[in-house]
């Protein structure tokens, strides 16, 4: 699934898009999402990230034929992010299932369906494995890895903070 998906409360998931720089300063500095994804001692998110940070989406895209998508709201509003993206964890490659969500659109179910969706891709894409890496404090985004069957596979350090790694076998 590349294109488009309607989920729950009108909500739609697309790949993401030139002019949504917007939609990501919006996303990323709200001190909630922060808090979770760029805690102290890290810097905040500055416009140069967000920016690099869309362009290398894009590019992601393009290139793996996969890539983070975003949540869109009926009336426009970005409301997340969530999707697929190579990183590495210390020497190992892997493809990182993450998620994002305004603060006044979590608990309904937005991050578990957009991931689902995540990991649809990566067994159409051929993927064998996804992993989230989740901070501990986070208990939302455990949980949402549980719900789609990841299981924990130990602590990793992952920029500079400690995070639960979870994996997510899709073959087998």
């Amino acid at each position: 699934m590349a294109g488009e998906r309607q989920l729950g409360g009108g909500v739609l998931i697309r790949q993401p898009q030139p002019g949504d720089e917007s939609g990501y300063e919006e996303l990323f500095t709200d001190p909630a999402v922060s808090a979770w994804l760029r805690p102290e001692p890290l810097p905040p998110f500055s416009r140069s990230d967000l920016a690099g940070m869309l362009a290398d989406d894009l590019r992601h895209w393009r290139d793996a034929g996969f890539g983070p998508w975003v949540l869109v709201a009926a009336e426009g509003e970005l409301v997340g992010r969530v999707g697929l993206h190579r990183t590495s964890i210390g020497a190992e490659l892997v493809t990182e299932l993450a998620w994002t969500v305004k603060p006044r659109w979590q608990g309904l179910g937005l991050a578990t369906g957009a991931a689902a969706a995540g990991t649809e891709l990566g067994r159409a894409v051929g993927l064998e494995e996804l992993v989230a890496l989740v901070l501990p404090a986070n208990l939302a985004s455990r949980r949402v890895a549980e719900k789609l069957g990841m299981r924990s596979s130990g602590e990793v350090s992952h920029a500079g903070l400690p995070h639960l790694l979870y994996r997510l076998e899709l073959r087998g």
